[in-house]
């Protein structure tokens, strides 16, 4: 049987040998509760109730062992076979730290983007998951895998939080924007400070967090709380989206996040933000789980419970844990397929017999819940029951526990992962005619060519973490400290449920000395002056939730909370549980305020009767009563103690903040933007950059420029020379002014270099859509419209583009290898949108998940995706377009970099490398693709046109200007051609000597017809036969291979 003992050093259980080599063992379960066995305290969950005591079979996993071959396996680079190694690395530096080699890990086993993801949600819970059961991942085999974390910080954007890549954008799904933060947290509260920045970036996320709360409501002056009803919330431009299935959960786990800060900083803004974000979950009127983010924000409600007395319902946040909520349909799932139990799995919890589980769910929020019973032991029972059953049913995850023809993806899995540790994305409770199919989405989504899945999989260590199995096999040890990230773990703490009908033993070996065990539910000492083997006894079907304390240690009770030096051993003795009058709102409108100033002040208590009266003092002088105050300042210059004291008939409470009088409010210096005399430089060449501040009275500022690359020149602070470096890409000179009061601000602009060398005029693909779809470049890759219009263009040209009114609406592009170009490109249209409300796309070919695309965010912003073998990157415009206005956007893609253009200008450019993959997919104009009908463009494209070469600024900076049918004589450039003889009567000379390369010539009638198309060679003439043409005033238009535009007029006479 197992022998287990406690370190004193770490107050943890662990297995030191396995005696009888047994298969591993268990916990929990009975049949299903009923009022006939509740235990005193203990409170039920309604759709846990529902789950049996005892699940059948009942077969527990090793789970450590499964985690710690997990971790072997994804993390090695050394393994052969399709798909393999899963784990690779990237370009130093290629992202926001220069000292970082990011890592690469797949989603899926054989992903089509092998050696080309980096998902935060799948590659930190790994790292954390491993570290959780052991495995020291600062230094494995002299590797260091915690460090590179810090590169899932989006720094270089500007985002300062962790996402999902290294280099992507907030604002599109809570779950991708706010779990990366998550994992970080947990992170570094098991390697402190690992990376010189992880303390810095922890601040960071806090106060970026705090300030989605705040714009989104959240404020202590007076209270409000925030609305959080969104799909997301975009960090940079500080708006939510409003369309999509709301994610409102999220304010769970942003509260989990705020609290932690809290505690680890102390800053009070922090608790008011957890507080203000709980308050609008708990206001909720409908379950508001979306997935996996509400257990953290239960269990964050039940500590601040337990920790600052506020009276969170944390019933109602555990039933809706569990029950099936109303946007997605998610829930914890319950009954048998195929004849095993499958309750407590968490997933589509339709009850209907379709219902859907996912592995990843349920390791997570056994993990957020399992230390929940240290701040509210009623639910200990109904918690260490469903963990039972989702540790007895995740096991249905794995190839060896499934028939061969009950999952998707066994030949992979025999052949090529012996230990059988890497999960399958999901369970399927009817899969083509059979009951518990093993599957995921991955290979119906064409993500993959397998369903076995390592963003789920990565996950197994935190349940590994919580449970262990005990010498009764149908009672497991449940350890609430190991992911109770950021509480207090100063004593040792285990969760022991019997579900048999028999009263049970469980065996300890415990470390040296002697200690008494206290049972929080029965709030006894059950031993006492125990030491080395000593067992407990855990009645039928009841609960034990024992605290190790050292033997004969005087504990004391404060505020229903039995203490041992300074340290919790129960948060609620007594079961003292119910509203304490607490203070959760403590703020002034100034600090530091001005001598004589008005200042205002409010008190928010939580956890009243209504009777209760608030006092104010300013270093113990009386300054006025009532929830808000307005008081004058101080005349004299210093700090005050501003004391606010809240009693009714039961309790009082005080708190109190320094408020600093001064003379003077020093603000952070203005210095503006980083200004420029271009942004777009050669290789080795250089542009002027300067700041203009708007200095306060008297301040004095210390300047320090920095380039990431390149150097710096100039003797003054205000105004400084750059010279570009010899290799492309995108580079930031960032100033940092700091005034004689210590306040900061940065500045920063991001610069492009590259060559500017003209590309060739002609291209791939030019689509005018002049009451047409044809390639006017070529006589290949013409478009095919559907349900398309057409319509007025920029001018007002009759019919000269089209309009796209529905999902229905698009012009394709057949799929060809000469369209599959791996590296350079340019891509420009006209647009003019009409309804924005979801992602819009302009041009695509295989979207995001396969090459590029052109589109407008629900928020009007452009973007510019391209997927290259190192990343996929987004590019958005600074400003958000308008609706029901004409612009020309142009995209390119160097190698080095991503450039998005407007009307001509350049808008922004990030870093990007390497080469694209081929599409499976037409190219779309419109659309995503010809499937995805969702979002559809609506509105005007025109003068679509794509080069598999890089343009030059200036060549960008002319396309608005060049149209396929000109019209109106307005349209004629400064730049005349020869034309001779003019007027004539048959022919005529167009001198091209002036123009550069290749040139391409067209001529009009009045009316824009078209007459005839002509190539020609500069430093040439090019002789026009008119003899077919009626008489009349025609237009010449011709354009050499730098973009340059030269026209002329032909007078035609009989």
């Amino acid at each position: 049987m197992p022998v287990v003992c406690l370190t004193a050093e770490t107050g943890t259980f662990l297995k030191l040998f396995d005696m009888t080599k047994s298969p591993v063992i268990l916990f929990l379960s009975i049949l299903f509760a009923s009022s006939l066995f509740a235990q005193t305290g203990q409170l039920p969950i309604n759709r846990v109730d529902l789950m049996p005591n005892l699940p059948t079979p009942l077969k527990i996993k090793d789970w450590k062992q499964v985690a710690v071959n997990y971790d072997q396996f994804v993390f090695n680079q050394s393994t052969t076979g399709e798909g393999l190694p899963l784990v690779s690395f990237g370009q130093t530096g290629a992202f926001n730290y220069p000292d970082v080699t990011p890592v690469y890990l797949d989603t899926y086993v054989r992903s089509k983007w092998h050696h080309q993801q980096a998902e935060a949600i799948n590659i930190l819970p790994a790292v954390v998951g491993a570290s959780l059961v052991g495995i020291d991942k600062l230094n494995q085999k002299g590797i260091d895998w915690v460090s590179p974390m810090k590169d899932f910080f989006n720094k270089k954007n500007g985002q300062d939080v962790y996402l999902n890549g290294y280099s992507t954008t907030s604002g599109g799904d809570w779950w991708y924007d706010v779990m990366p933060n998550i994992y970080f947290y947990q992170l570094n509260s098991l390697y402190n400070n690992a990376a010189p920045e992880f303390d810095e970036q922890f601040s960071r996320i806090a106060d970026r967090w705090l300030e989605a709360v705040t714009l989104l409501g959240g404020n202590s002056s007076p209270w409000t709380y925030p609305n959080m009803h969104y799909r997301a919330f975009n960090l940079a431009t500080g708006k939510p989206l409003t369309t999509g299935v709301a994610e409102p959960e999220s304010a769970g786990s942003i509260a989990w996040l705020l609290y932690n800060a809290y505690n680890v900083k102390g800053d009070r803004k922090y608790y008011e933000g957890a507080r203000q974000a709980l308050d609008f979950l708990v206001n909720e009127t409908a379950n508001p789980s979306y997935e996996l983010q509400l257990p953290y924000g239960t269990l964050i409600a039940a500590r601040i419970n337990a920790e600052r007395g506020a009276n969170y319902p944390i019933d109602k946040l555990l039933n809706w844990c569990f029950d099936r909520g109303p946007l997605r349909g998610w829930g914890a799932i319950n009954g048998s397929w195929n004849g095993n139990d499958v309750s407590g799995l968490i997933g589509e919890a339709n009850d209907a017999g379709n219902d859907y589980a996912f592995v990843m769910n349920g390791f997570q929020q056994a993990a957020a819940l399992a230390p929940l019973p240290k701040y509210d032991k009623r639910y200990t029972k109904a918690i260490a029951k469903w963990i039972l059953n989702v540790t007895n049913a995740s096991r249905l995850f794995y190839r060896d526990e499934v028939a061969q023809d009950h999952q998707d993806s066994y030949d992979w899995s025999v052949q090529y992962d012996e230990n059988c540790v890497i999960p399958y994305e999901s369970l399927k409770e009817v899969w083509n005619g059979k009951s518990l199919y093993a599957r995921g989405d991955a290979i119906q989504g064409g993500w993959a060519y397998t369903n076995l899945s390592l963003y789920s999989g990565s996950s197994v260590g935190y349940l590994a973490a919580v449970v262990s199995t005990t010498n009764v096999p149908e009672i497991l040890q449940i350890d609430p400290n190991k992911t109770d990230f950021y509480g207090d773990k100063t004593f040792a703490s285990f969760i022991y449920f019997n579900p048999l009908n028999q009263l049970k033993s469980i065996n300890l070996e415990l470390p040296e000395g002697t200690w008494d065990i206290y049972d929080a539910i029965t709030e006894k000492i059950i031993i006492s002056n125990a030491s080395l083997n000593t067992s407990i006894d855990v009645p039928a079907n009841e609960v034990r939730q024992i605290t190790l304390i050292p033997a004969g240690a005087t504990t004391t009770v404060k505020d229903g909370k039995l203490m041992l030096n300074g340290h919790v051993i129960d948060y609620h003795y007594g079961y003292t549980f119910g509203a304490n009058l607490n203070i959760k709102g403590f703020s002034v409108s100034q600090n530091p305020a001005i001598q004589g100033s008005d200042v205002s002040a409010w008190c928010t208590i939580d956890g009243g009767n209504g009777t209760e009266t608030l006092t104010w003092t300013l270093d113990g002088q009386p300054i006025g009563t009532g929830a808000e105050i307005t008081f004058k300042a101080p005349d004299q210059i210093g700090t005050y103690k501003l004391r606010c004291s809240v009693s009714n008939q039961e309790a009082t409470v005080v708190d109190s903040i320094s408020l600093t009088v001064v003379d003077f409010i020093p603000q952070p210096p203005d210095i503006g933007q980083v200004l420029y005399d271009t942004r777009i430089v050669e290789p080795n060449g250089q542009t002027t950059l300067r700041i203009e501040p708007n200095l306060q009275v008297n301040e004095e500022l210390t300047v320090l420029w920095e380039a990431s690359a390149g150097e710096l020149g100039g003797t003054g602070n205000l105004l400084k020379t750059w010279t570009a470096p010899q290799e492309d890409g995108v580079y930031t000179v960032s100033v940092r002014a700091t005034n004689q009061w210590n306040l900061t601000t940065v500045a920063s602009l991001t610069i492009l270099v590259r060559s500017q060398t003209a590309a060739p005029t002609t291209g791939l693909l030019y689509l005018p859509f002049d009451k047409m779809a044809k390639n006017v470049w070529a006589d290949k890759h013409h478009g095919v419209a559907s349900s398309v219009y057409s319509v007025p263009d920029k001018r007002g040209g009759v019919d000269l583009a089209y309009r796209f009114t529905s999902g229905s609406s698009v012009v394709s592009v057949p799929n060809d290898a000469e369209l599959n170009f791996t590296d350079d490109f340019t891509v420009s249209a006209w647009v003019y949108c009409e309804l924005l409300g979801s992602e819009r796309f302009i041009i695509s070919h295989g979207s995001w998940q396969q090459r590029w695309k052109l589109s407008v965010t629900p928020e009007g912003y452009i973007r510019f995706t391209v997927k290259t073998d190192q990343a996929t990157v987004d590019l958005d415009s600074p400003e958000p377009l308008g609706l029901n206005q004409w612009h020309h956007i142009a995209g390119v893609y160097s190698g080095n970099a991503l450039e998005l253009y407007l009307d001509g200008e350049p808008v922004g450019f990030k870093q990007q490398q390497g080469s694209m993959g081929a599409a499976t997919k037409d190219l779309t104009i419109g659309r995503a693709d010809l499937s995805e009908t969702q979002y559809a463009w609506r509105g005007v494209i025109d003068e679509v046109k794509l080069w598999n070469a890089t343009l030059s600024p200036a060549q960008i900076k002319e396309l608005p200007n060049i149209w396929y049918t000109p019209i109106g004589v307005d349209e004629i450039s400064k730049n005349s051609l020869v034309i001779y003889p003019n007027p004539a009567s048959s022919y005529v000379f167009i001198d091209l000597r002036e123009m550069k390369g290749k040139m391409n010539v067209t001529v009009y009638d009045l009316s824009g017809k078209v007459i005839t198309r002509l190539n020609g060679i500069a430093n040439d003439r090019l002789r026009l036969d008119m003899n077919n043409v009626m008489p009349g005033v025609y237009f010449v238009s011709a354009i050499d291979e730098s973009g340059m535009t030269f026209t002329g007029k032909i007078i035609l006479n009989q």
